[in-house]
């Protein structure tokens, strides 16, 4: 047994050593933006959280429990995240993925080869889980001023507590998968999906549907208790964690035990769980999911994704059939809206946060006074941001996967700028209504000024057409025809320099627009007065050039070398 698992971690290896042979071109890239959105993220959240804890303990009688029931939420968030990834990566790793299939052709069991999938799934999922709450733990440990023995305590914490939903993740995939073919990921996927919604709406009955426990003086204090006591529910992982983080910081290593056995023993038979169950369902789920598609019974008439093609106002029939294609690959691809499901139900988590925020906006007051305007500005940042990604992840590969069937499609009268164009206006229109659908209805519920309404959504509109642009740009300039996965398109050298761009793209227009909305709001300035001052103007100017550049450059060139290229 031993020596199998020395085998596929040597292939494993082999694998990684290929990949860093392919980039060794351009890996200085990946690393150099690596090492600078990491440290960013590391220096920037450790500073920010040190800042709020520190303020936080130094106010006497409520600064710590408030402390404690922080960073039990914070704790709370990040477990329901690791359990919906680890839901989607689990199916994709471990009954999806062509590797299995090779490995199951090969004298390996399957409780083997379902452990190392789990342990790879844990791997993917929890890396980004131990990049954000670094600066959580090394804040929190600088403000309680503790010594370097509470850093090795947190790390065998963490331990367990990542192992908890990568397990739990895998035995839903598994039931799930045993009854639910994989080949019609689909249904699967739709499952996922009413479970994470199920989830979402008990922790927003949790969250924000909690009565006020008291109507006394100290009514404000109370509120911002109940805001946060989401995280404090004793049977759930993300508590523990809390509890034995807290019992390090104050030295008391009878309870700092107590919450690690805690932890590790429901991580020890969670997996032990998924193990027992690896008999029953594992091999069936995969068989299943191996089913021919001959069986398939195949119906006449249109399908759906037919009949909203007819309805499309579009006039010309090739540009038509160009939509439907595009919509019917997109939907076969589950790697490509399973993730989907993942954005659109931490997003749901984030609508629901404020929701519940603006229910309790006298309470959050308290703290931080004009906080709807300061929240609905980085709302907006944060909403382009996540434009970002979804034009990097979903738009920037979609020319590179036409080049092994171009061949059929260059065979059509039509034009080569036309599949561009098409790519283009399908990416923004999806791009511009998920994008400004989130930033108004955040800004409904936080109630802000018509002022700072106004900016978000027209800023959220000329965004939409830029980081449309540089991805489809970008994308007939720099196309990987060679490779047929989106992700690993994504994540080449023209999808780093896609990032790269659009973050500092993004970047310029935010710093361009704080004066816009600052000297509005927090100042009080008259919205004409506002308007004719220097500082706007100059504002104005930099966002009119900026956003030109953008929208314009990138597609002229991309054109340009569209029309040239060889297929």
């Amino acid at each position: 047994m031993a020596s199998q698992t020395l085998t596929v971690l040597r292939v494993k290896l082999r694998i990684a050593d290929n990949y860093l042979r392919g980039i060794k071109k351009h890996i200085w890239v990946h690393l150099a933006v690596g090492l600078v959105i990491t440290s960013v993220l590391l220096v920037g959240g450790s500073v920010l959280f040190y800042w709020v804890f520190d303020f936080l303990l130094r106010q006497e009688g409520f600064g710590p429990p408030l402390v404690e029931r922080l960073l039990g939420m914070v704790l709370m968030a990040f477990f329901s995240m690791l359990v919906f990834s680890n839901l989607i990566i689990t199916l994709t790793t471990t009954y999806i993925s062509k590797e299995v299939e090779f490995f199951l052709s090969q004298p390996l069991s399957y409780r083997k080869i379902f452990t190392l999938k789990l342990g790879e799934s844990i791997l993917y999922s929890s890396w980004a889980f131990l990049v954000l709450s670094f600066p959580i733990f090394v804040s929190f440990g600088t403000a309680r001023h503790v010594d370097s023995s509470f850093y090795s305590g947190v790390v065998l914490l963490i331990i367990p507590f990542t192992i908890i939903p990568g397990a739990l993740g895998a035995l839903v995939t598994m039931v799930l998968s045993a009854y639910f073919p994989a080949r019609k990921t689909r249904t699967l996927s739709l499952v996922l999906a009413v479970i994470v919604i199920v989830m979402i709406v008990v922790m927003v009955r949790l969250v924000g549907g909690r009565e006020l426990v008291t109507k006394t003086g100290d009514v404000d204090f109370d509120r911002i208790m109940g805001f946060l006591t989401v995280g404090a529910i004793p049977f759930f992982p993300n508590y523990w964690l809390a509890r034995g983080t807290l019992a390090l910081a104050d030295g008391r290593w009878r309870d700092f035990a107590y919450w690690l056995a805690m932890l590790t023993s429901t991580a020890l038979m969670t997996v032990q769980v998924c193990l027992w169950l690896i008999k029953p369902l594992y091999y069936r789920g995969w068989s299943l999911a191996r089913e021919s598609s001959s069986q398939v019974e195949i119906k006449g008439g249109r399908s759906i994704l037919d009949r909203i093609g007819a309805l499309l106002p579009v006039r010309t029939p090739s540009v038509r059939a160009l939509v439907v294609k595009d919509m019917k690959t997109f939907c076969r691809d589950p790697a490509q809206w399973t993730q989907l499901i993942i954005l659109f139900s931490l997003l749901a988590i984030y609508i629901a946060s404020i929701r519940n925020a603006a229910s309790e906006s006298s309470a959050i007051d308290v703290l931080v006074p004009k906080w709807q305007m300061i929240l609905a500005f980085l709302n907006m940042g944060g909403t382009c941001f996540i434009l970002s990604i979804f034009t990097t992840r979903f738009v920037y590969p979609m020319l590179s996967l036409e080049g092994k069937q171009y061949w059929i499609i260059g065979l059509a009268p039509i034009a080569r700028t036309r599949l561009v164009w098409e790519k283009y206006v399908l990416s923004w229109f999806v791009s511009f209504v998920l994008a400004e659908s989130l930033m108004v209805f955040s800004n409904v519920l936080l109630g802000v000024e018509p002022y700072i309404m106004w900016l978000s959504t027209v800023t959220i509109l000329i965004v939409s057409f830029g980081l449309t642009s540089l991805s489809i740009g970008l994308g007939a300039l720099t196309p990987n025809f060679k490779e047929d996965n989106p992700a690993r398109i994504a994540n080449g050298l023209g999808g780093t320099v896609c990032v790269i761009l659009s973050l500092i793209y993004l970047g310029a227009v935010v710093a361009l627009e704080i004066p816009l909305a600052a000297r509005a709001v927090l100042q009080g300035i008259p919205l004409l007065e506002h308007f004719f001052s220097s500082t706007v103007s100059l504002c104005l100017a930099g966002l009119v050039v900026i956003n030109a550049a953008v929208v314009l450059l990138p597609m002229h060139f991309g054109l340009r070398h569209w029309q040239r290229i060889e297929f």
